[in-house]
């Protein structure tokens, strides 16, 4: 019987030589020409693997620290990194990751009680005679991902180990749509509930910053990657004219907000416990597309994800 962890690390050294052969190729490169870090910040983020902290803020190996735990919670463990982060590496700015839908929520004590062996019952419980409670105060649970933000940066700036200087703000990620909302979006709120509710609007006002976006990069669009492409094309048409630029050519689209409501579901069918939420995912967002001389820059569609609220289902006395 081939073992599971094996095929693992098989997949993972097969990977390795697959970067090796980029690092042939040119396409990949380990080295890093800057200082560690090129910015002076470390993003405090939950080990949930959808959160690519590069990847989101499209940042390159070696810009900024990343430090994660389950829950992106302080920990005595976080402010030792944090300390030499600061002390080692000039680190000015802490910025706390939360994330929508966010495992650490859902956890049933009860249920993970029954999972633990009787070692890890008497480390846990030893401090004292309230299991369930001292069980909440190790994992370090919570029921609302907005208030769970806001307690670890009053931990952070608590902390009398850390210099006064330091900076700390908060920001939440929504895995399913791909938006980072900063902490003077989601801090009007007082619940991660509230915030639900309101999504609709504040995704709208997204999409409005991207769109001011796209028009600010429009220069930048034509004179970067999509001109480079076109300056010795093989063919010129009949016209003397340049081929368009690869992907789905259309029409000027204008951007009517009506489109915003056509598409989603009213803000208070969110209060309705039996809310497909499913359904409001697959409903769609449609970007306008940019028209540039020659050039058609088509903006793909996107999704629109309303986060699920999870009811809390256990028995109070699980929580005491």
């Amino acid at each position: 019987m081939i073992d599971e962890f094996e095929e693992i690390e098989d997949l993972l050294i097969e990977g390795n030589k697959k970067y090796q052969w980029k690092i042939v190729q040119e396409e990949e490169t380990p080295k890093i020409d800057n200082p560690i870090p090129k910015y002076p910040v470390l993003i405090l983020t939950c080990m949930d693997p959808r959160i690519e902290v590069y990847r989101i803020f499209q940042l390159k190996p070696g810009d900024v620290f990343v430090l994660r735990n389950a829950g992106n919670v302080y920990t005595e463990d976080v402010l030792r990194s944090v300390l030499i982060a600061i002390h080692e590496f000039n680190i000015k700015y802490i910025i706390i990751l939360g994330h929508i839908d966010c495992s650490l929520k859902k956890i049933r004590l009860g249920e993970l009680k029954d999972k633990l062996n009787d070692s890890a019952i008497k480390k846990i419980g030893r401090y004292g005679t309230n299991f369930y409670l001292e069980l909440q105060k190790f994992f370090k649970t919570f029921i609302d991902e907005i208030k769970n933000i806001e307690n670890q940066l009053q931990k952070f700036r608590n902390a009398k180990e850390l210099p006064s200087n330091i900076k700390i703000k908060g920001m939440l990620y929504d895995p399913y749509s791909g938006w980072v909302f900063e902490e003077k979006v989601f801090r009007k709120y007082s619940v991660y509930e509230n915030f639900v509710k309101d999504y609709r609007k504040i995704l709208k006002a997204k999409q409005f910053e991207l769109v001011d976006y796209l028009e600010k990069i429009e220069d930048e669009i034509i004179n970067g990657d999509v001109l480079q492409k076109l300056e010795e094309p093989e063919i010129i048409d009949e016209h003397g004219e340049l081929p368009q630029a690869e992907g789905e050519i259309s029409e000027l689209e204008a951007f009517n907000v009506d489109i915003l409501e056509e598409k989603t579901i009213k803000t208070s069918s969110f209060d309705d416990h039996n809310f497909d939420f499913q359904q409001f995912q697959n409903k769609l967002i449609i970007m306008p597309t940019l028209q540039i001389p020659k050039i058609y820059i088509h903006i793909p569609k996107i999704k629109v994800y309303v986060p699920v609220l999870y009811k809390k289902k256990c028995l109070k006395s699980e929580y005491i």
